[in-house]
């Protein structure tokens, strides 16, 4: 999942567009100290969006934030690697 542009807001949210999804927004909120998604525009022209869609997002820009090893010490991260 490739990051093509991103763009801050209030509130601390930040707007991403991704490579698979380039006509789709996503925005990402934070909480305590990682970003998880809070809402996805999805546009028509996108494929789908899946869960597993989200979870790469969610992957990409926390470790591009640099906030990977907060978001990874989160129960269900360890429960979905465990599984």
């Amino acid at each position: 999942m490739k990051i093509i542009h991103h763009s801050y807001r209030r509130r601390g949210q930040i707007e991403f567009m991704f490579e698979e999804f380039p006509h789709s927004k996503v925005v990402f909120s934070p909480i305590k100290n990682y970003y998880f998604i809070r809402t996805v525009r999805w546009n028509r022209e996108d494929p789908v969006v899946t869960r597993r869609d989200l979870e790469k997002m969610e992957l990409e820009v926390n470790e591009f934030l640099g906030s990977i090893e907060c978001y990874k010490q989160r129960k269900a991260y360890k429960s979905f690697v465990n599984h």
